[in-house]
């Protein structure tokens, strides 16, 4: 009775480790699998998108194929791949192992330079499945010597902080890659001829560069950028108001209430001023006296001298450095 009980708990052990091991499949073989990866065109009515949770089982994949499926060197192919369905997670792999996250459907430009597969992948908690794409690189350099790049042209090349300029590019022939980049961010391979349109925040030179198996040659455009000119700096301080007050002045003395604002630089700050004859002589100055900050308020000033020699006053705020803030004349 023992032995036929260890044999059917290592029959069991076999099974379980049997199932385990089967879990990564191919999307090819995948029963529910609905398109080859020869497919040209997604279905015309989808399924669904598949809920992040709840999944359960194997993931499907609609299909998977590149437009075109062959290239010569340095030519550009689409990939394509529908929906990934029963999975909470999908993902695009690319030769190196690397993964991508994608939505599904969807499509990536690549630019192999030799025949390469790339998967997508489909995972559903412990269980994925994977559908490959081969892109198949076709003939030895199809250049040689120096790449012809006709034209780069920016247009506007002068704009002002905020606008754009669209850079364009003729046909670049006998090259087997081209790059567009940049002075300030790295750069990618282009289709020629081509355009984009950029916005740089700085004045940025932009380059397009062409290779044929080690020889490159390069042009390139600068779009200056204006900056806005800084707002004039406004300048709150005030004097608002010089007049002669009657009840303070006498034969002696001449009392001036002035209306000001101060916005509190350079504190503490004063009122003072000038008087002057009615030829412009000066014939007095009055005392300094503090002022309050942040507020529209008065201050009086004594003049040593009778109002009827007084023909006008000038009065000004001064800061602690010593600069006038603000001047007035009046009345």
């Amino acid at each position: 009775m023992k032995r036929l009980t260890r044999a059917v708990l290592l029959t069991g052990l076999f099974v379980l480790l049997g199932l385990a091991s089967s879990q990564i499949v191919s999307a090819a073989a995948a029963t529910d699998a609905a398109a080859p990866a020869s497919a040209i065109a997604p279905p015309l009515e989808p399924a669904p998108a598949p809920a992040a949770q709840g999944c359960s089982g194997t993931p499907t994949i609609q299909y998977a194929y590149a437009n075109p499926a062959v290239i010569g060197p340095g030519q550009i192919t689409t990939l394509y791949w529908g929906l990934v369905g029963n999975a909470n997670a999908a993902y695009l792999q690319y030769p190196s192992g690397q993964r991508q996250g994608i939505g599904t459907p969807g499509s990536q430009q690549v630019n192999p330079t030799q025949t390469t597969t790339y998967y997508i992948i489909g995972v559903c908690g412990g269980n994925q499945v994977q559908f490959p794409i081969t892109v198949t690189v076709q003939g030895g350099p199809t250049c040689s010597g120096s790449p012809q790049i006709s034209s780069f042209n920016a247009n506007p090349t002068t704009i002002n902080s905020g606008q754009s300029s669209t850079l364009s590019w003729g046909l670049v022939s006998n090259a087997d890659n081209v790059q567009l980049s940049s002075s300030t961010q790295g750069g990618s391979g282009v289709p020629t001829p081509g355009s984009v349109v950029v916005s740089p925040k700085q004045t940025t030179t932009y380059y397009l560069t062409a290779w044929c198996q080690g020889n490159s040659v390069q042009a390139q455009v600068v779009v200056n950028v204006n900056n806005a000119p800084p707002p004039p700096p406004s300048n709150p301080n005030q004097i608002t108001g010089i007049s002669v007050n009657g009840g303070l002045s006498n034969a002696n003395q001449t009392v001036y209430t002035v209306n000001y604002y101060w916005d509190g630089q350079d504190a503490p700050a004063v009122l003072q001023g000038t008087a002057y004859n009615s030829g412009g002589g000066q014939v007095a100055q009055s005392n300094a006296t503090r002022i309050d900050p942040n507020r529209a308020f008065y201050a009086n000033l004594n003049f040593p001298v009778g109002q009827s020699k007084i023909g006008r006053v000038n009065v000004c705020m001064i800061g602690s450095s010593g600069t006038e803030l603000v001047c007035q004349s009046g009345p």
